[in-house]
């Protein structure tokens, strides 16, 4: 394995243990997640290694599981595990990629998070945050509280940041999680009437600070979409400048 497939298994683990999900099952290298329908990421299957059985039977293994639990099957298949799998997929007829993602980094050693002003809450979001969130988002009852639990699961050190705007409103939110030194960014939002005026910046410096200052993180991660250019150019410009792996996701079709 060279350094670089090794840093970017880092940020895999830290993606994984950063967004934990509510139920897991491992099943021979394969990490299979359900919260409820909650997020792909939470509900998908992701190869951590190739394990020694056939793509077909392990395949068939988490289609039954998910059929079980009343949830799609979802495989999330990241660029650095498993290159067969997605022939494996297109045979047995599933859907092609979905929302492309890549998973950038920043190295700390190279430039320190500098500070800022935000209200920050560390281990568990308060309500208000919570609150926000779901505004921010437009999510419903449902979300809402499987997001609750997803977060109530989190086992490592982390930090929820608000910007309010000039209304006095929690305006942009974001949160981090820290495995392993590596901080990986999450849940990035802000209210649509108060975008383009540097309120994201602000609450993703200040969860790198805080997971640089207060939690020992020498690196920041975070997945984002692909095609999405103007997330992509924010987190560029706080020093995102490198990209680890991709991941997408093949989803069954409906009978």
């Amino acid at each position: 394995m060279t350094a670089s497939d090794d840093l970017a298994r880092r940020a895999e683990e830290a993606n994984l243990n950063g967004w934990p999900a509510l139920r897991q099952v491992w099943f021979d290298g394969w990490l299979l997640r359900l919260s409820q329908g909650h997020t792909r990421r939470s509900n998908s299957v992701t190869p951590f290694s190739p394990g020694t059985r056939g793509l077909r039977d392990k395949i068939a293994y988490c289609e039954a599981l998910y059929a079980a639990a009343g949830l799609p099957p979802i495989f999330r298949v990241p660029s650095i595990a498993e290159p067969r799998l997605d022939a494996a997929l297109d045979a047995l007829g599933y859907a092609g990629a979905e929302d492309e993602s890549c998973v950038i980094y920043r190295d700390f050693r190279r430039r320190a998070p500098e500070r800022v002003a935000a209200e920050l809450g560390e281990a568990r979001p308060g309500e208000a945050w919570l609150e926000a969130q779901a505004r921010c988002t437009g999510n419903g009852a449902a979300d809402r509280d499987a997001q609750r639990k997803i977060l109530d699961a989190l086992a490592v050190p982390a930090v929820f940041a608000a910007i309010r705007a000039a209304d006095g409103r929690l305006a942009s939110l974001a949160f981090g999680a820290v495995h392993d030194r590596m901080v990986c960014v999450n849940l990035v939002v802000t209210d649509p009437a108060s975008r383009r005026q540097g309120l994201a910046r602000r609450a993703v410096t200040a969860v790198l600070a805080w997971a640089h200052e207060r939690a020992g993180a020498e690196a920041a991660c975070l997945p984002v979409v692909a095609a999405n250019a103007p997330a992509i150019a924010l987190y560029r410009g706080l020093g995102f400048d490198t990209e680890l792996y991709r991941y997408h996701y093949r989803r069954q079709p409906p009978p």
